[in-house]
């Protein structure tokens, strides 16, 4: 399995972490009228420590490891992954113009999980999908706590 994999620089790991990143500009031109993101994080310091190794953990992997084999060429799972892109930016969107309630905030939570979880799928990079899956299960699980 790892002579399958290489260390270098994937172009369409870094495009999919900035991509992801982008709504977070929008705080260089103001911050949203009610801005209760800023306190997402666990009563539990062991949760916030997991959750950060699942997130830069899968970022580090999606950027800089790389399968040798072809990526997996499937609409459905291109489509997922676009769609859950789109509806993160939405979501971002109605939070900076105060239209928010716990479902969209959670929803905030679950698409990134899930493009950075089919994107990782498609590259056939098991290093970032199991860390993209423990950064999902935690920070899922930290947001559902807070705002549901």
């Amino acid at each position: 399995m790892m002579k399958n994999y290489r260390l270098g620089l994937s172009r369409v790991g870094v495009i999919a972490v900035v991509l992801v990143m982008l709504p977070n500009l929008m705080y260089l031109f103001g911050a949203p009228p009610n801005d209760v993101l800023g306190n997402n994080s666990a009563g539990v310091t062991f949760l916030n420590f997991l959750e950060n190794i699942g997130r830069f953990g899968l970022m580090i992997a999606l950027c800089g490891v790389i399968n040798k084999n072809t990526p997996i060429r499937n609409r459905v799972v291109t489509i997922a992954a676009i769609c859950s892109l789109l509806a993160y930016y939405v979501l971002w969107i109605a939070y900076f113009t105060g239209n928010f309630n716990g479902i969209s905030l959670v929803g905030m939570a679950v698409f990134p999980s899930a493009f950075f979880l089919l994107t990782s799928w498609r590259q056939r990079n098991i290093f970032a999908f199991a860390f993209a899956a423990l950064f999902a299960v935690v920070h899922i699980s930290i947001t559902s706590c807070n705002f549901l």
